[in-house]
């Protein structure tokens, strides 16, 4: 959120979320903002967090 519009890898939510070194091999992250989209985007028509495929994810309303 303190990035509106900005990609940010897997890598980097990782490494500033939960302060760890990010392994490919683990889905953490994809599950992570899975349940965050269950909480923030559920109950409304416009999503805020969109996956950028191949690179991460970004957090933006998109008009």
């Amino acid at each position: 959120m303190l990035h509106p519009g900005e990609v940010l890898t897997r890598t980097v939510i990782a490494s500033r979320v939960w302060d760890m070194n990010f392994d490919s091999d683990t889905n953490v992250v994809d599950v992570a903002v899975k349940r965050l989209r269950q909480k923030i985007d559920g109950p409304f028509a416009q999503p805020l967090i969109h996956t950028v495929h191949g690179v991460g994810y970004r957090c933006e309303a998109e008009a």
